[in-house]
């Protein structure tokens, strides 16, 4: 049985209960690489696979049918927490040959909001009492008594200061619990020369373990237009344009490597 894996979308970091912090991804990307596999997989009569799909609730998603189905799993997620539990959980109970890591998981979560004008008074207060460090006022900062408690929504009235915290990073997971696996990274950057985004991929696959990384700049991103560079052993593979080929592209070089 050959396991593929499949992550797409954005995550959600909630607020509070109305609010969200989110990014631009749409997960259309991510479904063109599955139905390239499927594409791939049943033209050539290949039927012993499986693909674990993980998706947020943004992201985008066609109807699959009938035969399809029986080969593709959904797995829902939603903030970047529930996707390292759900990338754990998968990569410790099934052997996953490839894995395409497409899916936008954010690098913060949401901390805490307060009132700047209240998070000011608690500054000066912690001053006029014994005077500070730099450490009191990171701790303060961290912990401030005045923020609003999670299960409030948010007032729209004043000014506020918002806290967001790192995120437990995703992508190492991958080949720390399937050391086998064939993994495919993908790193966006924003004004990047095509230097910059082979030394940013080159780092991906350093620390995470990536076989292969497809590296864009975010002003070349869209359904017709996108464009960007396949990176294997730091070398460029191929220049797809439009998500369709670069989900091609990404497919065919993975499953004949």
């Amino acid at each position: 049985m050959i396991n593929i894996a499949i992550t797409a979308g954005g995550t959600s970091e909630n607020m509070d209960g109305v609010r969200k912090i989110t990014n631009i991804s749409t997960g259309q990307l991510g479904w063109h690489c599955l139905e390239a596999i499927l594409d791939n997989m049943l033209q050539s009569d290949t039927e012993d696979f499986h693909v674990h799909y993980l998706l947020t609730e943004t992201a985008a998603r066609k109807t699959l049918n009938e035969n399809q189905q029986k080969f593709v799993s959904f797995i829902e997620v939603t903030d970047a927490e529930s996707v390292f539990k759900a990338v754990d959980k998968l990569t410790k109970e099934t052997k996953i040959d490839f894995f395409i890591h497409s899916m936008a998981v954010s690098d913060f979560t949401f901390s805490y909001a307060a009132n700047i004008y209240r998070l000011a008074e608690e500054i000066e207060a912690l001053q006029c009492e014994r005077g500070f460090t730099n450490d009191d006022v990171r701790f303060l900062l961290e912990n401030p008594q005045t923020q609003h408690r999670k299960d409030e929504k948010i007032s729209s009235d004043n000014e506020l200061i918002i806290g967001l915290k790192p995120t437990k990073k995703v992508i190492p997971l991958i080949k720390q619990n399937n050391p086998a696996t064939f993994l495919v990274g993908f790193k966006l950057l924003r004004n990047a020369t095509e230097e910059k985004l082979m030394a940013a991929a080159e780092k991906l696959t350093a620390q995470n373990g990536c076989d292969m990384v497809f590296a864009n700049e975010v002003s070349l991103i869209g359904e017709k237009n996108h464009e960007g560079i396949l990176i294997k052993g730091n070398k460029i593979i191929d220049r797809p344009r439009g998500k369709k080929q670069i989900a091609k592209s990404i497919v065919n070089n993975m499953l004949c490597h």
